[in-house]
């Protein structure tokens, strides 16, 4: 329930696809280069028609959607932040009732989708199950007052959608602090893990569309002692799989550090992306590209 700790996974999964070559300073091996393009054949190829590819044309699929939404001037001290990192939660008021039911998705397009509802306690008992121990004084418990249902807008798969939440009152805060009350239903990707043979081959992440459809650039991740090399776009009629490839920047016996870097870099697609979904080389998990400084993104699959 914590969205910090997702950006924490989302650099440690990158510096896990970031090769840490140091020395040499010579191009990347035509065997990495062949893997890495063998890889994004089989992610493309587990696509089409795949429990993925369904539900982001016609499912919820949420992009982006923090796990809570804190209010402004949380945390007002270090006592009150420990309490809600170790989920010392005390409830001292009521919460809805509704145990179980179904809860509406609705699009900017009207059209909706019935969900099984997550309720209010469950989504309180998840955050006191979710604190983590804490050494010493772990602050005194906040305390949650109470809860009442509302919306939130988010980024999906199909647009922009209307989400139901649940908003806690929390004593001290004038502001609740709010929680999903649906989950996405996007599966796992059905493609196998991906092997040792793609060290020196990079993550791009987060890619941006440009206006004529036939430039995605992503960010890129590697290591102090390496730079993006041999940029490419794997393209199939559904999907594209970003390419990069790291070269050597250092000598032999260069110190370099652990910090993963992030660069910009440029995949020229042979033709305009339109509705084809991009695909993560390393999980096969799709992206929707954002738009561009160059114009208006090209819309994610699904039409919209």
């Amino acid at each position: 329930m914590r969205g910090r700790a997702g950006a924490v996974a989302l650099l440690a999964v990158l510096a896990a696809g970031c090769g840490s070559t140091a020395g040499g300073g010579g191009a990347p091996p035509a065997e990495v280069q062949a893997a890495a393009r063998e890889r994004a054949a089989a992610v493309a190829r587990a696509w089409p028609g795949s429990p993925q590819e369904q539900v982001w044309r016609t499912g919820y699929a949420p992009l982006d959607v923090p796990p809570e939404w804190l209010p402004a001037d949380a945390f007002h001290d270090d006592a009150d932040k420990q309490a809600y990192a170790a989920g010392r939660l005390v409830l001292t008021g009521g919460l809805p009732q509704t145990l179980s039911g179904r809860a509406q998705v609705r699009w900017a397009d009207g059209a909706e989708l019935s969900l099984p509802l997550r309720s209010a306690d469950a989504v309180f008992r998840g955050l006191v199950a979710a604190g983590k121990p804490c050494g010493g004084d772990c602050g005194r418990p906040l305390e949650v007052t109470g809860a009442q249902p509302g919306t939130r807008e988010v980024a999906t798969s199909r647009g922009r959608a209307e989400i139901p939440v649940w908003e806690f009152v929390v004593a001290g805060y004038a502001a609740p602090f709010v929680y999903p009350a649906v989950e996405g239903q996007l599966p796992p990707p059905e493609v196998p893990q991906a092997s040792r043979d793609l060290e020196g081959v990079l993550r791009a992440v987060g890619p941006a569309v440009s206006a004529d459809g036939r430039t995605l650039t992503a960010s890129v991740g590697h290591g102090s002692c390496e730079r993006p090399e041999r940029a490419e776009a794997y393209e199939t009629d559904a999907a594209v799989v970003l390419i990069a490839l790291a070269r050597p920047t250092a000598g032999p016996g260069t110190a370099c550090d652990a910090a993963l870097r992030m660069s910009p870099v440029d995949f020229r697609l042979e033709r305009p992306l339109g509705g084809r979904v991009v695909l993560d080389l390393w999980t096969g998990a799709p992206e929707l590209p954002r738009e561009g400084p160059g114009g208006p993104s090209q819309g994610g699959p699904g039409g919209r």
